[in-house]
């Protein structure tokens, strides 16, 4: 069939909006009607390869909601018409030995797709663009993906909730609740006040810890953080961020601290301010050549002081959205207030200069409408 799809030609470019024709889904694949896909920063790096270099064209786009159009052999999960939120993170099949031990991630009968590989799409020089992430192009206006890739959207979750939950949500929010499993009255700061740094000040609040601190280079930012529930705000252009958080937390430092946010010195600063005990939580990241350590020393983890990491909040996919679905709901976390301004298709280069310089925390790409 013939879509819409925002493509760039090169690695670094704009987006152009070209018609392709879109392949029939594959066994165990489904089309979707895309609804709307928010903006997230790993689709920046994503087009201008700074998750690996490609040559070549490419689309962009996960965080996608939308509705199941056709489904191909095989697929028994979802029908034509389900709501659907698409994300990276995958469903396991629940029977090799890393499903079985919780480790879907590990899924030995599922593996998760490569990045930067051909998509679904021709364009009509007769050119397939790579899709910069695993599983979907949600810069579209439909898109093929493998049914393990989605969970079912309650009605009356709206479209661009449901993006917000496929990925940015869920990534600083479950590393609180999944990965560093924080208790009521233990300390938390969060470096990075993002989508996902955000979402991390929820994923605190919403496990009682206390203090909260947020820690930002963007008064903007955080003043929203607080919002969420940060109780300590620190500018680390104005003051020492090791010290403030030493200040609030008795002393020692944060018991743990999320890294949400990509950047020179960013370890060594969590490694700063968390307590000689204390859990630091990496999920922002570059390449993985400019993640060399060299200023850490394993000495520094004598005493139980502890580096992890979390990727897409380390979720049970359908396990813990439709939880997140209910806490939404019932106003337990408050996601509306993330979604910053909605753009059309036709206007994503916009959208995208909004979300790098115009403050915005998420921006919506609304393709097929909200509601």
């Amino acid at each position: 069939m013939k879509t819409k799809v925002a493509i760039v030609n090169r690695m670094g470019d704009p987006f152009v909006i070209e018609e392709c024709e879109l392949a029939e889904p594959k066994e165990g694949e489904v089309r979707l009607k895309v609804m709307t896909c928010t903006i997230c920063h790993s689709d920046l790096h994503g087009i201008r390869g700074e998750h690996g270099a490609f040559e070549g064209s490419a689309t962009g786009g996960h965080e996608i909601a939308g509705i199941v159009d056709t489904v191909g052999p095989g697929c028994t999960y979802v029908k034509p018409g389900d709501r659907v939120l698409n994300s990276l993170v995958r469903e396991g099949c629940g029977a090799c030995e890393p499903c079985l031990r919780g480790r879907q991630w590990f899924c030995e009968n599922r593996p998760m797709l490569p990045f930067r590989a051909p998509g679904p799409y021709t364009r009509a020089n007769g050119e397939i663009p790579i899709q910069t992430n695993t599983c979907s192009t949600g810069f579209a206006e439909y898109t093929n993906t493998p049914e393990w890739n989605l969970v079912k959207l309650d009605d009356d979750i709206p479209y661009a909730v449901g993006s917000l939950l496929a990925c940015g949500f869920i990534s600083g929010f479950g590393a609180v609740l999944n990965r560093c499993k924080v208790q009521p009255s233990e300390s938390v700061a969060v470096i990075g006040c993002g989508g996902v740094g955000l979402s991390a000040v929820q994923g605190a609040r919403v496990s009682g810890a206390s203090p909260i601190i947020a820690i930002d280079t963007d008064d903007r930012k955080l003043e929203v953080a607080k919002k969420f529930g940060a109780s300590k705000l620190v500018n680390p252009k104005t003051e020492s961020a090791a010290d403030a958080v030493k200040s609030v937390a008795r002393g020692y430092g944060a018991d743990y601290c999320v890294i949400a946010v990509a950047g020179e010195g960013m370890k060594r600063q969590a490694l700063d301010l968390t307590a000689p005990w204390g859990l630091v939580c990496l999920i922002g990241h570059r390449l993985p050549e400019q993640e060399i350590m060299s200023d850490i020393t394993a000495m520094e983890f004598m005493h139980g002081k502890r580096f992890t990491g979390s990727a897409m909040g380390a979720v049970t996919f359908r396990r813990d959205v439709p939880k997140y679905m209910e806490m939404y709901r019932n106003g337990v976390i408050d996601l509306d207030s993330m979604l910053t301004r909605h753009y059309p298709l036709d206007k994503i280069n916009e959208a995208i200069e909004d979300a790098e310089n115009g403050g915005a925390i998420k921006n919506v790409i609304v393709i097929g409408g909200l509601e």
